[in-house]
């Protein structure tokens, strides 16, 4: 390695000012205002009728007090004085205000420099006495006295935490810390320390900051900040808690502050831990990390990339520069766990070249073809030992060869780089894969008596925690819909339209390909379960402006119903509620596995769903929003068994276009007469043709201008019957459509309507596989009905002329419960 990554260099000591200019330039003046920030005496107020940093304020005059939530809204101290009066509530709240010594204020007399001694006068102890000896008159009168004159001040308390002032000149502190400070220093306490540590007196929503280091207290505001805009709740209490663990440390940042883990304080001070982190936080800083925070990065102030997994530094250094480079080409809502995953995968290659080289990989020069080969034994092993899958094999080689190819496509590789040394033979070639694994299970998708009965069992979310109707109806929206769930989760209050036809139609995001604006046909039902949800929204949160509302808001710290779901709620919500329901039972009377039902097997039943109703591939690829067919048919399964049996079972009902058998007689096909009907036959739009030229062209090759009925190659089955009834009612449409045009010369009339011999040959080949079926028993028109869906859902026709396209089902389908 001849040059390192070209990163900014890591923050020293020095720049803890600059950290807190860059927090104090983020914070906003509204902020400031909002908390009522007193820059000079360094405390904070906010009002405490605000929703996250106030609480409700004992209704006795006088008390400052947090109230109970109750109908009275008295503290536990008044509530029990008036308990003690006997008095009604009316009458105690009258005549007995509550007097509270040691209150924060100026005295009333102008200009007096001394604090008042009690909240009900709020005059100093000099002008109380004088105010008593004078008969207690009116205050105007009293401030004229002559004998009334401003007194001058004593100071500030002593206790580096204390806003208030000196009540005398005998000692150094304020009417609450001077019996503290006698009862401290009779146990022996030392002055200095006990003035450093020792917090301020507590009063009402007032939190003091005095005695923190710059930097640390506008991590402390900025943290405020981010906690409101995130509609978090701050109260007063937690805020001086946190303040004296902070000024009994002496921190000079917030980071170093320790306090006793698994208590509620350590977690808010975790959280805002992570937003100071964010906020100060810079994509160049961050790089320099072996932990990166993608808050800074605008993928989520609580996700985390962790490359200490990677144990040589040269792979980390490169991994960082290949998601510096994914990160603008990825979209979604998920962006930091494909990252991870990466990660994960090239952490075994990491750990293989630990145990296979004396150095542990460290030198990428001394790296080469055997160290790939002993990576590739090293993932055979950990599956044979069962400690991974062989499709987590397959998947983690797939990753590594990939990043160690796009690294050198980055050009970290070349002359003068980073990585100019490592040696062109360490990449994985495509024999080093291991085989694609072939699943013959039946797929993600939820059998239909499953999902029957979590239909069923929806009124139950009721019952759970975090349980309510708008998860409900967001669970049977998955459903209906077969979205992804963050798709869902983050619909508009707006969604909803209806097209051209009257039908209902969803508007939603694809976060993961990055296209708004997508719209999908859904029943009736399904609208009318949206439309009951926008209905509930708005009664909810009538203040909002409808093109803020979310569909389904988040159930908490979300004031203005405008932030929606969060990603991983309705999945855990879910689970809880799957857990606390009886067990699933299969048709056959086996419990099913609560495990494999998740959000995601949902959209794995829609499109299984459609594949039964005959949906064609390319329009279930559209429904789901694929850009490749192959991912759609990896949503539902028709395995090659079940592909082998629905030919064995039709292929004795085949007919020719005389509508003659082309089987005599029924028998399961050999091996090669499977291989055969598949590589020596094409589809055409209401049969298959067996012409040797069109079926080497992909069926755009027919020597007879696709007259198929009357070709001696077509073929054809039940499984085309709707394919022939569209095609015969199509044929008598243009025969009546040509009969009746004026504007044709004959010659062009007689060419385009279609013969009476092509209407009675598909009439004809209609009645014969009808009749055919007719003559079955029950069960075995059943099992030809099973095997016609089953080739339906992986039949595809692509014709080079003007075809019949297949009826399609429905797409408003509803769900099979």
């Amino acid at each position: 390695m001849t040059t390192a990554l070209r990163l900014v260099p890591p923050p020293a000591s020095d720049l803890l000012p600059a950290r807190a200019k860059r927090l104090r330039e983020q914070i906003r003046p509204e902020t400031l205002e909002l908390l009522n920030w007193h820059e000079t005496v360094q405390v904070l107020r906010p009002s405490p009728d605000h929703p996250l940093l106030g609480f409700l304020i004992c209704v006795r005059p006088g008390c400052w007090a947090q109230a109970r939530r109750t109908e009275l809204h008295l503290c536990s101290g008044c509530r029990s004085s008036w308990k003690r009066s006997g008095k009604s509530i009316e009458d105690y709240l009258v005549t007995e205000p509550k007097t509270v010594g040691g209150t924060s204020g100026a005295c009333l007399v102008p200009k007096c420099e001394r604090p008042w001694t009690s909240s009900r006068t709020q005059l100093c102890s000099w002008h109380r006495e004088q105010f008593k000896n004078q008969g207690q008159p009116p205050l105007e009168a009293f401030f004229a006295h002559p004998r009334v004159k401003p007194m001058s001040g004593f100071g500030p308390c002593a206790v580096d935490a204390c806003h208030k002032l000196r009540a005398t000149s005998a000692h150094a502190f304020c009417l609450a810390h001077w019996p503290r400070w006698k009862e401290a220093a009779a146990r022996g306490a030392d002055h200095e320390t006990w003035c450093r540590t020792e917090p301020g007196s507590a009063e009402a929503t007032a939190v003091s900051l005095r005695g923190l280091a710059p930097l640390v207290i506008a991590e402390v505001l900025y943290a405020i900040q981010a906690r409101t805009d995130a509609q978090v709740k701050t109260p007063p209490q937690q805020l001086r808690t946190i303040a004296q663990h902070l000024r009994e440390q002496r921190v000079e940042q917030f980071d170093d502050v320790k306090v006793p883990p698994n208590t509620h304080v350590s977690g808010t001070i975790n959280k805002m831990r992570q937003l100071i982190a964010a906020g100060v936080s810079t994509p160049e800083l961050e790089q320099i990390k072996d932990v990166w925070n993608m808050g800074a990065f605008g993928l989520g102030q609580w996700r985390r990339l962790d490359f200490t997994q990677l144990l040589q530094e040269w792979m980390r250094r490169a991994c960082k520069a290949w998601v510096l480079d994914e990160i603008p080409r990825r979209y979604g809502k998920n962006i930091p766990n494909s990252l991870s995953e990466m990660i994960l995968c090239i952490a075994h290659l990491s750990r293989s070249l630990v145990r296979s080289r004396e150095d542990g990989g460290m030198d990428p020069a001394a790296l080469g073809r055997r160290d790939i080969e002993a990576f590739t034994q090293y993932m055979a092993h950990l599956e044979h030992t069962g400690e991974i899958s062989a499709f987590r094999r397959q998947t983690v080689c797939r990753f590594t060869g990939r990043f160690l190819r796009e690294i050198r496509d980055l050009g970290i590789t070349r002359p003068g780089e980073m990585l100019a040394d490592l040696p062109d033979d360490f990449a994985l070639r495509r024999h080093d894969m291991p085989p694609a694994v072939t699943d013959e299970a039946p797929g993600r998708a939820l059998p239909k008596e499953i999902l029957a009965q979590l239909c069923e069992r929806l009124p139950t979310l009721d019952q759970i925690r975090d349980g309510s109707q708008d998860m409900r109806n967001a669970i049977e929206v998955l459903i209906d819909t077969g979205r992804r769930p963050d798709e869902i989760g983050c619909l508009p209050w707006d969604c909803l339209e209806t097209d051209e036809h009257g039908k209902s139609v969803l508007v939603y995001t694809d976060f993961k390909n990055n296209r708004t604006g997508c719209r999908l046909p859904i029943p009736d039902s399904t609208a009318e379960i949206i439309v009951q949800q926008k209905k509930a929204v708005r009664d909810r949160f009538p203040g909002t402006e409808l093109t803020e509302l979310a569909l389904f808001p988040r159930p908490r710290q979300n004031a203005n119903g405008t932030h929606t779901f969060r990603m991983n709620h309705i999945g855990n919500v879910q689970r809880r509620w799957l857990n606390a329901m009886p067990p699933l039972l299969l048709a056959d009377g086996t419990e099913f596995p609560k495990l494999e039902v998740v959000p995601y097997s949902y959209r794995h039943s829609y499109a299984q769903r459609h594949a039964d109703a005959g949906t064609l591939p390319d329009v279930l690829r559209e429904l789901m929003g694929h850009r490749s067919l192959n991912t759609t048919q990896g949503y539902y399964r028709v395995t090659e068994k079940r592909t082998r049996s629905a030919v064995d079972k039709l292929v004795s009902h085949q007919f020719d276009r005389h509508g003659n058998r082309v089987w005599t007689e029924a028998r399961q096909l050999l091996d090669h007469e499977h291989a055969r009907l598949r590589i020596g036959q094409v589809s055409v739009p209401y049969g298959i043709c067996v012409e040797p030229s069109n079926v080497k062209a992909g069926g755009h090759g027919c020597p007879f201008r696709f007259r198929c009925v009357g070709c001696d190659h077509f073929r054809t089955d039940p499984s085309y019957l709707p394919e022939l009834r569209s095609y015969l009612d199509t044929l008598l449409r243009d025969r009546e459509r040509l009969a009746a045009a004026t504007d044709l010369d004959d010659w062009a009339r007689t060419e385009a309507t279609p013969s009476q011999e092509e209407i009675k040959r598909i009439r004809t080949l209609i009645r014969r596989v009808e009749t055919d079926l007719e003559g079955l028993t029950d069960d075995e028109r059943e099992q030809i009905k099973e095997a016609t869906r089953t080739l339906r859902k992986t039949r595809t026709v692509s014709l080079g002329m003007p075809g019949v396209r297949p009826p399609e089902p429905d797409l408003r389908l509803e769900r099979d419960a």
